[in-house]
C-alpha cells in the first residue's frame, strides 16, 4: 500500500478508518517498558560488576552514576559541557562546537527540573525515545495492516543500535522525534508544523537535512509539479504550488540558524565541520572512498573495533536496499528521506562509526522490514529474538565502555 498527497490527511483515523484509541499508545508504551526496563538492568549489573573501559569524553561525574553511569558514555561529555557551560572552540583541538545545540539545549532547560545535568539528559532521551516510539507506531498505522504495525514497531525499538532511544545520552532519540512528527504533520496538511517539527530535527542533526529533503520532495509529489510528457521529458508545473507550501522550508532554519550564531561567534559558518578534523574526519577522496575503512579491516580484520565497523555499513547497505520498497509503499518524499540520512553520515565518514545509530532515523526502512516480516512468520520467529539479544549485548557493551556507534 503506498500512502502519498492527501491519503493520510486526516488526523486521528487510521489503516482501517477507525478513530484514534488509546489501544494506539498501549503497545509502544509497553514496548518501550519492556526493553527499558531489561536494559535498565543490564546497564547497572555491567556497571557494577566490571570495570569501565571508557567513560564520557571527557569523563563525567555525577550524582546517580552509581546506578546510571552506564548510559553515559563518549559523546555524553560533551553534551555535559554545552548544557553546563555553552559553546566554545579552540583551533586544532576537539572543540563542543561539533554537535548540534538542540539536544544539550534542551537538557539545559531540564537539568533545572532534575538539579543534574546527567539524570536530565537520560531523562530528556527516555521522554523523547517513548514518545518516538508512539509517533512511529501512528505513523505505521495509517499505513499498514496492525500486524504488520506492531511488527515494524519491535523492528525498530529491537534494532540492536536502539540502545540510543532508552537512556543514553545522547540526540538521537530527539531527532527521530523530531523527523515523525515531521512527516506526520505534513501528512495531515499542517505545514506550518512539519516545518517547525522539521527546524528542530536540523538544529539537532546535520542529517536533518534529510527531512528538509523529504519535506520539498512530498510538496513536489503532492502538488504533482513534475510530470511526464509523452516523448518521456519531465515537464514543470510551477503554477501548481500553493503559498501555504512555502511553509516546509522552515525546516532548513535550525540548521541556519546554528551556522549563523557559529559565524557570528567564531567567524566560520560551517565550523561544526570543519572542527571534524581534530577527530580525525577530513573531507576528500581519502574519507569519501573509504581508504581507512578497508585498511582497518584489511590489517585488524579480527577486532572487535573492525568488526563493529563492518556490521555499521552492511546495516548501511540494508536500509538502502529498502529505498524502491520505501517509494513504492509510502511514495518518493519517504525514499529521498532514507537516501539522504543513510548517504549524508556515509560520505562524510572515514569508515562508517556511527552509522549505526544515524539509521534509527530511517524510521520508514523499518515499517518495510516490519512488512515484510509479518508475511514471513517463521522468519520473524528468529530475526526479532536474535535483533532482541544482540540490543542486550550492545546495551551491555556500551556501558562497559566499547564504542560500539
Amino acid at each position: 500500500m503506498q500512502a502519498t498527497g492527501s491519503d493520510v490527511a486526516a488526523a486521528g483515523t487510521g489503516h482501517d478508518g477507525s478513530r484514534f484509541s488509546a489501544s494506539w499508545l498501549t503497545l509502544p508504551l509497553a514496548v518501550y517498558g519492556a526493553v527499558f526496563a531489561v536494559l535498565v538492568v543490564v546497564s547497572w549489573q555491567v556497571i557494577t560488576r566490571t570495570t569501565a573501559t571508557a567513560s564520557g569524553v571527557p569523563p563525567v561525574s555525577f550524582r546517580g552514576e552509581w546506578f546510571w553511569d552506564g548510559w553515559i558514555r563518549y559523546d555524553a561529555g560533551w553534551y555535559s559541557i554545552i548544557a553546563d557551560q555553552g559553546y566554545s572552540y579552540t583551533p586544532g583541538q576537539q572543540s563542543p562546537v561539533a554537535f548540534f545545540p538542540g539536544y544539550p539545549l534542551l537538557v539545559r532547560e531540564l537539568s533545572g527540573i532534575f538539579d543534574n545535568t546527567q539524570l536530565a539528559g537520560i531523562a530528556l532521551t527516555v521522554l523523547c525515545g517513548a514518545a518516538a516510539l508512539v509517533a512511529f507506531h501512528v505513523w505505521c498505522r495509517d499505513r499498514l495492516d496492525p500486524p504488520a504495525a506492531a511488527t515494524a514497531l519491535l523492528c525498530l525499538a529491537l534494532y540492536p543500535y536502539a540502545y540510543y532511544l532508552y537512556g543514553v545520552m545522547y540526540g538521537d532519540a530527539l531527532f527521530l522525534l523530531c523527523a515523525l512528527l515531521a512527516f506526520l504533520a505534513f501528512d495531515r496538511d499542517h505545514l506550518l508544523l512539519a516545518g517547525l517539527a522539521g527546524a528542530a530535527a536540523t538544529a539537532t542533526r546535520l542529517v536533518g537535512v534529510a527531512v528538509v529533503v523529504g519535506l520539498v520532495v512530498g510538496v513536489l509529489e503532492r502538488r504533482e509539479v513534475v510530470t511526464w510528457g509523452p516523448d518521456r521529458r519531465p515537464r514543470l508545473h510551477l503554477g501548481r504550488l500553493h503559498r501555504r507550501d512555502g511553509w516546509v522550508l522552515l525546516s532548513v532554519s535550525g540548521l541556519a540558524a546554528w551556522s549563523l550564531y557559529l559565524w557570528a561567534r567564531f567567524g566560520d559558518p560551517l565550523l561544526f565541520s570543519t572542527v571534524q578534523e581534530s577527530w580525525g574526519q577530513q573531507s576528500g577522496p581519502k574519507t569519501w572512498l573509504k581508504r581507512d575503512f578497508f585498511a582497518t579491516l584489511y590489517h585488524r580484520p579480527g577486532e572487535f573495533y573492525s568488526q563493529g565497523l563492518a556490521i555499521q555499513a552492511l546495516f548501511g547497505l540494508a536500509v538502502l536496499a529498502t529505498i524502491p520498497a520505501v517509494v513504492r509503499r509510502f511514495g518518493g518524499r519517504y525514499g529521498a528521506y532514507v537516501g539522504v540520512l543513510v548517504l549524508v553520515p556515509a560520505v562524510g565518514s572515514q569508515d562508517f562509526q556511527g552509522l549505526g545509530r544515524y539509521l534509527l532515523g530511517a524510521f520508514p526502512a523499518f515499517a518495510v522490514a516490519g512488512a515484510l516480516l509479518a508475511e514471513r512468520p517463521a522468519v520473524r520467529r528468529w530475526v526479532l529474538p536474535l535483533s532482541a539479544l544482540v540490543l542486550v549485548i550492545f546495551a551491555g557493551l556500551f556501558a562497559n565502555g566499547r564504542y560500539l556507534s
